[in-house]
């Protein structure tokens, strides 16, 4: 017999036992990481003033939300504790003052054009989280 073609047979049967052990492995990586059937639980969504996805579900803070010129990153709705109550804040990028978008649960603005209730707001307020965009203030 040739030793070229012993050479050759030697060859081919290492590549086929590769390519039989890739084959394998594959089939192995692709039953181990199928995804199960168990149902997946939805990560919770906060409840906000009574229910969930505030900026959706409360009728005054989404028209609030739809008036936003820009996305996310030039507006934000800041969720606050302040005197035992949830105060919403309307962040908007175009907006020239600050102490005047400050919600209770219901919609009605807190009264902040006082300097002094303003700072008072600010220093005592506890930042919860923000619901939508960016803290900007």
């Amino acid at each position: 017999m040739c030793p070229l073609k012993n050479q050759t047979s030697l060859m081919m049967n290492v590549l086929l036992k590769i390519k039989s052990a890739f084959f394998l492995i594959l089939v192995l990586f692709v039953l181990t990481n199928c995804k199960s059937e168990d149902p997946v639980e939805e990560p919770e969504k906060d409840v906000v003033c009574g229910v969930s996805d505030p900026v959706n579900n409360l009728r005054w803070l989404n028209k609030l939300y739809k008036e936003f010129y820009g996305g996310p990153l030039i507006n934000g709705i800041v969720l606050y504790q302040y005197n035992d109550s949830q105060v919403i804040e309307v962040q908007s990028g175009v907006s020239s003052s600050t102490n005047i978008h400050q919600y209770f649960c219901d919609g009605v603005k807190l009264d902040l054009l006082d300097p002094v209730k303003f700072k008072e707001f600010r220093d005592n307020r506890i930042e919860i989280k923000v619901l939508y965009g960016t803290k900007l203030w």
